[in-house]
This record gives C-alpha cells, structure tokens and sequence, in this order.
C-alpha cells in the first residue's frame, strides 16, 4: 500500500474514532408488538435531530384521532355517547346577532386530573330547513298577482291553520281569485273591519260593471326553523302596492329573528338534556 493511501487510512480511522456518533437515546415499545412505537436518536451537531414514529406498524393507533362531521343531532349524541370518556366536553358556539350555531364535542378534552390531547372531535351545525329558507328568501319580495298564486300554491303545506287566521284551503282561494282577475284594472281598495282588504276591480268597462275580492291581513306559518326540526309558527302579513291599475304584494314574516332565536335555544336545551353527565358549555375550545 503506497504511503499516501495508508496515511488517507488512518486519518479516517482516527476520525471514526474521536468524532461523536449517531446514539439511539430512547426507544418505545407497544405491548404485544416487535415494532418499536417511538424512536429518539442524538445525532452530533450541525446534524437533525429526528424522530422515527413506527406507529402505522402497529396493529393499532396509539389514541384516536378524528374530526367528525355529522349532519343532525341524533347522529351527533350517539357519536358522543359511543366514545365519551372522562373529561369529554360539548362546546356550543352560538351567536345572538346572526344566530350561527355550531356544536363541538371534544371527546379527549382535558380532565380535572389529566391533560387532554384534543385530537378527537365531532362537530354538529345544524341546518335550516327547505322551508324556512324559502320563505326568508322572499320575504318583503314584491309578486305580481299570478306569481304570487303561484308562489302561494307552491308552498300551500307550509300554511297552518290557527285561531284568527285563514286556513291553507282559504289562501288557496285567494290565491286562484288573484289569477282571475290578472288582466283586469284594478278600482279601488278598501280595509275592512276584519283587518283585511276589499280590491274592486273592473269587471266590464263597457257596462261599468265590477267585482269584488277580499285579501287577507295577515296568514300563519307553521315550519321546522332547522332542517328535521320541529315545525315553529310564524305570522305572516299581507302588504299590497297599487300602480298603473295593477296590484302587487308582498308578505313580511314578523320577527323571524325571534322565531331563529327560539328555535336555537331550544335546540340546546334538548343536546344538553341528552347529554346525560357530559357538560356542555357555552364558547369555543380555542386553541
């Protein structure tokens, strides 16, 4: 061996044996399993410090992990009660100016005893029915008379017959009156002692002939405010414009606020009482 590559020997030698080396420092093991579960290894500087987790070589995860997802409340409450353990908590975060309601369970949460990982949650956030969308969407929304039969025709479930008020088959006939006097001028409109309005219109200009239709003041409502929900009342009024012999109208849910709001507060009160022993607090879990 020539001399330079005996001395490029010893040199490496030497530095294999002066220099620090990679050391295993800690090494976790599951039970029942040849696969470590964690590895921490020291490595000399201006190296990384990694560590190797052999957790997808185990039979099974280490804890759970998971973000569900569910659509109604039913789904969310077994969810809870299949995997609550001590510590599990319901989060509701629920806004009193847009009424967003949301639920948030974290089933690892913090215990009084022992700190939580909070890496499993099932979240709920309820959604507002078919029905309650419909009718919000075209609140205070102007119709022409025909469209407004057919709006009322269309939706003529959602009517709801209560003291005071016209029953689903009474709007459906003010409703087919309206389509029957589309093409005639409208002559005058007069309130009635009822609360409602008497809309004369020209039966025959010719002749000079008219006739008359009532319009109700005001109808009731009677729809689920979230989607599998029971079913809330709501009134309704009945508002006309005149223009150019014509009619238009319009409905105006009142306070469909306070129906929201009481239709959420309900909703917490019954996740709440089928909670059983799981607490369920008012806010967000944070961070």
């Amino acid at each position: 061996m020539e001399t330079q590559d005996l001395l490029k020997e010893n040199i490496a030698a030497t530095l294999a044996r002066v220099l620090p080396e990679a050391k295993i420092i800690t090494t976790l093991k599951e039970a029942n399993s040849d696969f470590p579960a964690l590895m921490q290894i020291a490595v000399p500087k201006s190296f990384e410090l990694k560590e190797l987790d052999f957790e997808k070589l185990l039979p099974n995860p280490r804890r759970t992990k998971a973000a569900a997802q569910f659509t109604d409340a039913a789904s969310f409450l077994a969810y809870i009660n299949t995997h609550a353990d001590e510590g599990t908590t319901v989060w509701c975060n629920f806004n009193p100016q847009t009424f967003a309601l949301k639920f948030t369970a974290v089933l690892d949460e913090h215990s009084t005893t022992t700190p939580g990982w909070r890496q499993h949650t099932a979240t709920f956030a309820p959604d507002m029915s078919a029905e309650w969308k419909a009718w919000i969407a075209k609140n205070g929304q102007s119709f022409a008379q025909v469209p407004f039969a057919e709006w009322l025709e269309e939706h003529a479930e959602d009517i709801t017959s209560a003291e005071g008020f016209p029953t689903s088959l009474q709007m459906l006939g003010m409703a087919t009156e309206f389509v029957a006097n589309e093409e005639r001028v409208l002559k005058s409109s007069a309130k009635l002692q009822s609360g409602g309005v008497r809309l004369t219109y020209v039966a025959d200009p010719d002749a000079g002939t008219t006739e008359s239709m009532e319009m109700f003041k005001q109808f009731a409502l009677g729809i689920p405010v979230f989607q599998g929900g029971a079913a809330w009342r709501i009134t309704a009024r009945l508002k006309y414009a005149l223009g150019q012999g014509k009619v238009n109208f319009r409905y105006e849910l009142v306070r469909a606020d306070r129906v929201h709001e009481s239709a959420a507060k309900d909703l917490i009160t019954q996740i709440t009482e089928q909670l059983g022993d799981v607490p369920l607090l008012m806010g967000s879990i944070g961070s």
